[in-house]
């Protein structure tokens, strides 16, 4: 059942904006009022979302694809799941490494092949005009100079600032060194995945599930979709 609307501070969001953030329909959105959703609704009928309930299914929507797997042969009720055209694939690959998934996680996700995974990310981490550049076999890596090195408190500080009840995907990956390759070092790192928070967090929620070191932290958003920020930051105290 509906309730009215009693929270005239609250962070409200209209059908419309629910079904942008989530990349739905609107009429999914209804279908998912008094379920997954429970607007309020104000003196003129119209119904409002708290954007901390739409950040929390945003989370669980992000490592889902948008069509059903396919169900088993001669099931009754089973369906088939439209086969992907490679530049679909490529599309979702492409969005994921943006958000510095892991290979486990994309495979998972996105039900495709390590294989698949590897070889866009070579075609992703080049683009277009650098690719043509690095054509002499130079490494697709991240270069040295491509990263903004900083110590564990202006990490600390970044991660605190985060803005509130907007959904941020923190991505994690492991410094291991520096490659030297002609004029240019690279960045080897071991991509560990991540998780979503719908406001600030702190170090501590990175050291508790990989211990101390140094890593590649990013910040993901997804109002709009973008890289919030990326850094680099060695010595982080896993006690």
């Amino acid at each position: 059942m509906f309730t009215s609307l009693n929270a005239a501070n609250a962070i409200r969001l209209t059908r419309g904006q629910v079904a942008t953030r989530l990349g739905i329909s609107v009429s999914t959105v209804r279908r998912l009022e008094g379920t997954r959703l429970h607007p309020t609704i104000d003196g003129d009928d119209v119904r409002w979302f708290d954007e901390r309930e739409v950040a929390a299914l945003a989370a669980e929507l992000v490592n889902t694809t948008n069509t059903k797997r396919r169900g088993a042969k001669g099931a009754p009720g089973a369906e088939t799941t439209p086969a992907r055209s490679q530049g679909e694939t490529a599309a979702l690959v492409f969005e994921r490494l943006e958000q510095r998934q892991s290979l486990a996680e994309i495979v998972v996700g996105l039900r495709v092949t390590p294989e698949t995974v590897r070889a866009l990310f070579e075609q992703w981490s080049l683009g277009l005009t650098e690719g043509q550049l690095r054509m002499d076999g130079e490494p697709a890596l991240p270069r040295a100079s491509d990263f903004d090195r900083v110590k564990p408190a202006a990490l600390a500080a970044r991660l605190a600032g985060l803005p509130d009840d907007q959904l941020t995907r923190i991505s994690v990956a492991r410094f291991r060194e520096w490659y030297p390759h002609g004029v240019h070092e690279f960045a080897l790192l071991d991509e560990l995945g991540g998780f979503h928070v719908s406001g600030p967090c702190t170090v501590r929620e990175i050291t508790q599930r990989h211990g101390g070191g140094s890593y590649r932290v990013t910040a993901y958003g997804f109002n709009p979709n973008g890289l919030r920020w990326e850094l680099l930051v060695e010595g982080l105290d896993g006690t």
